[in-house]
């Protein structure tokens, strides 16, 4: 039979099921942005006048040709865009400022030709949209999704983004020029399975994203701040795409919805049972991504046309065609192999495709540089969803900063509105699949979940005590004299 490229099939998997590339550990918030904010205003700005002005060196300290401080400044002078009492010192020293403005998620490279493909902004407006680059694919995904089932709050921050009124805009606004194109691949999810056919997650996880994004919405138009609101905006983006990625083997496989419970005790999980359990909480995300690829690879044999025979006589497979490996790797993979024939030998239908599949999962986990955990664990690490704060801790738990939850917040709770401690439980359960504890709904929740209990219901309630007094430090609640607790979001409106 013919040789198993792994990386073809971890290709043709993401792209039939999950609608983007979940690998790389450098993805950063700022890479969500990019790709999610040029989905939803549909277009980008080709023009280079904000690179040729911000991007002054790279890494190293070289300056690509044309960026000469005295080429700039002859530029700006000719065109009268730079006042005469201005140095070129002076206008290299605010070169610098901006760079280090633009770039500062550390998501900007100065590579050759100052093309795209390196180049991530940390700005909210039209003219600092740019064509594709690394990482940002799941952005584009999450946009399209929010495009398609809560197009109020798209269509939102397409204003915003086109409005180009905040202070980084106005920075740049003497060299500012939209050339814009148009972006085509708008809606990256309508052709996966789980969209085509809903089953009740599937459901249940746009209908959250709908009630979410338009309370959200409400309280945007209470807010003052258009670069904050894109910020929070970015931050529902990030939330929704790693529940997309832990929900995946309840859309394709009908398994149950792994609840996330976040862990306010302040402790670390040898003195808490509630931090123990959000890391178990985390593990099991993890593992049911696991599960999910395992059944997506056995899918991809299948579809292929291997027979049980053909892979029981097949050669260890190779991570891609042509790629050397060493004699110890090599020696590894094989032994993986074998064993996955000999599990596979006893084993029949789907189950030997699961076998193979779980193990090409794991060779993957060895052979790439990343894979879609170590890209959940960077990507939930940066945003401030998982904790500690040591991209390589292996054992995460669900301690959330205070950006997160502001913007849990203000998804939960209308403007002016004021709901009780069950209510936000309840709202937090249905818009993210958020657990915080003290409550029989909640229990419930783990317990379909499959969690393992290892906090008692003191103990959850606690949690939640800690909770409302973030919220009541936040400013965000109270606690009346009968002891209820009341949730509520301020603003006025404009």
């Amino acid at each position: 039979m013919e040789q198993i490229y792994l990386r073809a099939a971890r290709k043709a998997v993401d792209k039939t099921y999950i609608g983007f590339t979940p690998n790389g550990s450098s993805i950063k918030p700022v890479h969500i942005a990019g790709g999610s904010l040029r989905c939803i205003y549909g277009s980008y700005n080709r023009t280079k006048n904000i690179k040729r002005m911000a991007l002054v060196s790279d890494a190293k300290g070289n300056i690509p040709t044309g960026n000469e401080a005295e080429t700039i400044y002859r530029l700006l002078s000719y065109e009268e865009k730079i006042e005469d009492n201005i140095s070129e010192n002076a206008l290299e020293s605010m070169r610098n400022v901006m760079q280090r403005l633009l770039s500062v998620d550390k998501g900007v490279y100065v590579v050759k030709g100052l093309k795209d493909v390196m180049i991530s902004y940390s700005a909210g407006s039209k003219y600092f949209l740019t064509s594709r680059a690394m990482y940002e694919d799941a952005g584009e995904f999450v946009g399209g999704v929010i495009r398609a089932y809560c197009p109020d709050l798209a269509n939102y921050v397409r204003d915003v983004l086109d409005a180009g009124n905040d202070p980084i805009t106005l920075l740049f606004e003497p060299v500012l020029e939209a050339d814009m194109e148009v972006f085509a691949d708008q809606n990256q999810h309508e052709e996966l399975p789980a969209f085509k056919t809903m089953n009740d997650s599937t459901r249940w996880f746009v209908e959250g994203i709908k009630e979410g994004g338009n309370c959200l919405l409400d309280n945007f138009h209470h807010h003052p701040n258009p670069l904050t609101q894109l910020r929070l905006f970015n931050f529902f983006c990030i939330v929704n795409l790693i529940r997309y990625m832990t929900l995946l083997e309840a859309f394709y496989c009908d398994e149950s919805v792994r609840p996330i419970l976040l862990d306010f005790s302040g402790k670390s999980p040898s003195f808490s049972s509630v931090a123990r359990m959000s890391e178990m909480s985390y593990t099991q995300m993890y593992k049911s991504i696991n599960r999910f690829y395992a059944w997506g690879y056995a899918k991809w044999l299948d579809e292929q046309g291997f027979s049980k025979n053909d892979l029981l006589n097949s050669e260890t497979p190779v991570y891609e065609k042509g790629k050397s490996v060493s004699k110890a790797s090599k020696e590894e993979l094989d032994a993986l192999w074998s064993l996955a024939k000999e599990r596979a030998s006893n084993a029949n239908g789907e189950d030997v495709y699961l076998e193979f599949g779980e193990t090409m999962y794991d060779m993957l986990a060895l052979e790439a540089s990343s894979h879609p955990v170590t890209y959940i664990k960077a990507l939930g690490t940066s945003s401030g969803l998982l904790y500690p704060p040591d991209k390589l801790h292996p054992n995460k738990r669900f301690v959330i900063s205070q950006d997160i939850l502001e913007m849990l917040l203000r998804s939960c709770v209308k403007s002016g509105e004021v709901i009780s401690g069950m209510e936000i439980r309840e709202r937090l359960w249905n818009r993210f699949g958020i657990v915080v504890g003290g409550s029989q709904f909640e229990m419930r929740m783990l317990q379909s979940g499959g969690m393992i209990l290892q906090a008692d219901e003191d103990a959850l309630e606690e949690n939640f005590s800690s909770f409302a007094a973030t919220l009541e430090s936040m400013d965000f609640a109270e606690v009346m004299a009968d002891g209820i607790l009341q949730i509520r979001m301020g603003g006025v409106a404009r």
